[in-house]
Parts: structure tokens; sequence; C-alpha cells
């Protein structure tokens, strides 16, 4: 049987590198300054979030003449949209473009769908 010793060795030092290589520090290289730190995301604030919501909302006009009302808590990353439109099709694209508003999302819908007489 031969030797195997040397193995050993290997094995502990790719125990010590392999994860080091795999450390994110958030560090960029900007090709003419060097390394640089870039800052964490800003976080936002419910004011931030209800006003995104808004602008996609607004951003049509059949809804943007609904009112609906938003009212969000970015901490959760969850909003409440209610009101009242004329369709199920509107309903379904003031939560689609709510949730458009910003990654992941939760909508919690609280529209009623009243047909013009």
């Amino acid at each position: 049987m031969r030797n195997l010793s040397w193995v050993a060795p290997i094995l502990l030092s790719a125990t010590f590198i392999l994860p080091a290589c795999e450390q994110n520090d958030n560090r960029t290289v900007a090709p003419d300054r060097g390394p640089t730190t870039t800052a964490p995301a800003a976080k936002m604030s419910d004011a931030d979030l209800e006003k995104a919501i808004r602008a996609k909302l607004e951003s049509d006009d059949a809804l943007k003449q609904a009112k609906l009302s938003v009212s969000a808590e970015a901490e959760d990353n969850k909003a409440t949209i209610s009101g009242t439109v004329v369709s199920e099709e509107m309903r379904t694209k003031a939560v689609d473009l709510a949730r458009s508003a910003h990654p992941g999302i939760t909508i919690e819908d609280k529209i009623d769908v009243k047909p013009a007489a």
C-alpha cells in the first residue's frame, strides 16, 4: 500500500484557503482609482415605499382616476392597497404595478370591484 501522508497537508490547506476565496467584503476595483468600498444600500422608509407604489399606480390613467389608498411598511416589505375600481382587470393591474415598485414586496389587496352604473 502506498504512503498517503502527503494528502493530509493538502486537504488541511484547502480547508483554510477555499473559504477565503468566497469571502465578499463589498470591495470593487475602479480602473482609475484602485479599490473602493461600496456603501450598503440605504433602507427605504415607509413614506419612500408608499411614494414608489403611488408612482407606479399613477402611471396608469385609469388607476390614477381611481384614487387608490396605499399604506406601506418598509421594514416588513409589505403594503396595503385599498379603494374601488370598476373591473377585475383594473384590480389585477393595480396589484401587479404595486408589486413592481419594489423587489419581493407583499401586497395586501383590499380593492373592491364595483362596475360603473
